[in-house]
Formats: structure tokens, C-alpha cells, sequence
């Protein structure tokens, strides 16, 4: 189902903001057995997007009322949440619009049938061509400027599902379309987000849950040149959970018990 601002609809205005400029903030979310996971975090993301772009004037009650009529009847699909600032009249940078409310559109699709052994036995990946850019104003949220990850797409293959994308200082940041973890021993390690790159919903729900269990984790700026200090690595988002991963530009990682009991976790935690 497509709804925008809570009517049935596939299309907008030429005149919104988002589609003028990607003055908007957007969230991907898992839904199974019609239950949105996380979205109190999912809608606090877009909360925190909306203050940095400052989109005002968006009702969250009427959004959690959008959201529940684009779900009825329907059972495990991804829901897609944009917030643009809305409708103008006329073109131009400026965001000093007037009073115009912020368009709510929301879409579901079917989940994609990733082949299983992306989780169980993981995926080759390598470090993308591209640098991602340094933004601070801008990082950690999901903004819809993705351009950077769009063009990196380009090099994604059957062969390597996901990338590896790192900032002009050659640090680890993020997958494409996901975060990334490393293992060594018995502590968790993830790219310190600071000056780009998304805080995703599912890192930041792992990190929670591995602290709940007593397991170390830290955030640290992690060098390109120092994956092969670590025993495993995985990707992580929102919709694919978890891919393992068993090698990055040819270095492999053995099957590491520390990975596969999270992704039990996980996977319990999602289909539930």
C-alpha cells in the first residue's frame, strides 16, 4: 500500500521539497506478523532528523495513525517512511516556506528472499572504489541525500552483496546500506560515527543487547588496513538483520561462535 498523507496515492507534487532538493528524512522498517520492529526508535530517528533539517510542524500521533492504516491486513513487509518538509509554491533553497506541514508518505514492500547462507555461512565483501564524505551537521542521520551510497551500488555484485565504504582518512564507517561489526576474542567492535555515516536502528538494538548480556562492545575509529587484526565481521541493518561475512578483499574469517549466537539472537528477537 501507498499512502500519502494518510490517502491512497503513488504519486507527489513536482513542488515538494523532497523530491526538489531531498529535504526530507526517511526509515526503513521491518514489519512481521503486522508488527513494526522497533518503531518507537525508527520514529525517534525521524524525530531527531527533523530537528536537524528543521521540518517543523510534523504530527507524530497522526503518523503512528498513518502508519497503522498502511498496515491493515497486511502481515510481513518492509515498511518506508518519508517526511519531507512538504508542498512550496515555488522553487528555491530557501526554508523559510511559511507554515506548510511536512508530507507524510508511506509505502510497503514485500521482504526480499536474501539467500540464507548470507547469514549462516556470510558473504565476501571488499572495501568500495569511493570515499564516503565528511558532513558532521549532518551524520548519524538519515537524511535522503544518499548519493554517495547510491553510485557505490555500482559495484555491488552477486559476488560481493554489500561493501565496505571509508571516509578520505581511510576509516571504516559502513556497509552501503548497512553498519558493520568486527570481532576479536570475546569483544565487539563498530566504527565510531562522527563526521558521517548513519546510526543505524539494528547497531544501535545490538549494542543494547550485547551490553544487556555482559558482552564488551566499543565504538572506536577502526583503520582500513587493520580488518585483518579481527577474528569475524559482520554487516548489520534494519530489514537483512545480519550477513555475516567470511572474507573482505580476500582475507577470510573462520566461523566465529560469538556472531552466530547473535544472529540467533537476533533472528528470535525479530520473528518472535
Amino acid at each position: 500500500m501507498n499512502l500519502v498523507n494518510g490517502k491512497s496515492s503513488s504519486s507527489i507534487s513536482i513542488f515538494d521539497r523532497g523530491f526538489l532538493y531531498g529535504d526530507s528524512v526517511f526509515e526503513t522498517i521491518l514489519v512481521v506478523n503486522n508488527q513494526p520492529k522497533n518503531l518507537d526508535e525508527h520514529i525517534e530517528r525521524i524525530k531527531s532528523g527533523c530537528k536537524v533539517l528543521k521540518i517543523r510542524n510534523l504530527d507524530i500521533n497522526l503518523l503512528y495513525r498513518h502508519i497503522k492504516k498502511c498496515l491493515k491486513g497486511v502481515r510481513n513487509c518492509s515498511l518506508s517512511i518519508n517526511i519531507t518538509r512538504g508542498t512550496v509554491k515555488r522553487r528555491g533553497y530557501n526554508i523559510r516556506v511559511g507554515n506548510i506541514k511536512p508530507n507524510i508518505i508511506l509505502t510497503t514492500s514485500p521482504l526480499h528472499n536474501y539467500p540464507k547462507i548470507y547469514t549462516q555461512k556470510g558473504i565476501k565483501t571488499k572495501f568500495a572504489k569511493s570515499n564516503i564524505s565528511d558532513c558532521n551537521s549532518l551524520s548519524k542521520i538519515k537524511h535522503t541525500n544518499r548519493l554517495e551510497q547510491v553510485l557505490a551500488t555500482s559495484e555491488i555484485t552477486q559476488a560481493y552483496p554489500e561493501l565496505i565504504l571509508c571516509d578520505k582518512k581511510e576509516y571504516v564507517i559502513e556497509g552501503v546500506a548497512s553498519n558493520i561489526f568486527f570481532v576479536r576474542n570475546n569483544t565487539f567492535y563498530t566504527p565510531l560515527i562522527e563526521q558521517s555515516g548513519v546510526e543505524g536502528i539494528m547497531k544501535l538494538n545490538i549494542i543494547k543487547i550485547l551490553k544487556k548480556n555482559k558482552t564488551k562492545v566499543i565504538q572506536k575509529k577502526i583503520k582500513k588496513n587493520t580488518i585483518t587484526n579481527y577474528d569475524g565481521a559482520f554487516f548489520c541493518n534494519s530489514i537483512r538483520l545480519i550477513w555475516n561475512i567470511n572474507s573482505i578483499e580476500g582475507h577470510k574469517y573462520k566461523s566465529n561462535k560469538n556472531i552466530i549466537n547473535l544472529i540467533n539472537i537476533i533472528n528470535y528477537e525479530a520473528y518472535k
